[in-house]
């Protein structure tokens, strides 16, 4: 009996350690712990600071206000409208 095996992406480094995980579908998964060195992007002197909220989903130290997406609120209107118009 042999294992297909099938790789999401190479290992960067050689393995520390290896969890072994069987779900009730009897398919095993393997987690690999490795140790990497994380690329330093260089400093471009701009920085922005975000503060998230409630009403607004973030602020932006520029000044800028990003809001919240709200799916429900949108499909709930869609919905309103849809059951309005008489077949």
């Amino acid at each position: 009996m042999g294992l297909r095996i099938v790789w999401s992406r190479p290992l960067p480094s050689k393995p520390s350690s290896v969890t072994v995980i069987k779900d009730p579908a009897d398919r095993y998964f393997l987690s690999f712990v490795v140790e990497i060195h994380p690329e330093t992007l260089p400093n471009n002197g701009e920085s922005v600071g975000i503060d998230l909220g409630i009403a607004t989903f973030a602020t932006l130290s520029t000044g800028e206000k990003i809001d919240a997406p709200k799916p429900l609120k949108k499909q709930l209107k869609r919905l309103r409208r849809a059951s309005e118009k008489p077949f």
